[in-house]
């Protein structure tokens, strides 16, 4: 983290940071396996039914996004986001306002920092 913040605030070289945000994965697929996926594996089979399987997690009973049919892109369907040492993803407030659950299928953990409403107008 001292290394990344400091080739923020001091750049000396050039850092080419490859990263992918917003991905499909309607299209792209996920990590997690889906009922509809044909021939996942029965070591799936646990992943295929959890709550905690982003597929799934909108349309649990007790969730309000459980009334929705639509597949709504980001909502109900999740992104993917892929990304690598010195990656960063702006500021910002998530779409609708509604909160954000992310999954690190593998890698080093990552840094996240957040800001109460309450001090939004500072921080920008």
């Amino acid at each position: 983290e001292g290394e990344y913040w400091r080739v923020v605030e001091k750049a000396t070289e050039e850092i080419e940071v490859l990263d992918g945000a917003d991905v499909e994965t309607g299209v792209f697929g996920s990590g997690f396996p889906k009922l509809s996926d044909q021939g996942y594996s029965t070591s799936a089979e646990e992943y295929v039914k959890s709550g905690w399987n982003l597929n799934n997690l909108p349309r649990l009973p007790g969730s309000v996004l459980c009334y929705e049919n639509a597949d709504i892109s980001g909502v109900q369907v999740p992104w993917l986001y892929v990304g690598m040492c010195f990656s960063s993803f702006c500021w910002h407030v998530e779409d609708h306002h509604l909160y954000s659950l992310n999954y690190m299928h593998f890698g080093a953990p990552k840094v996240w920092y957040g800001v109460p409403g309450n001090g939004a107008a500072k921080l920008e």
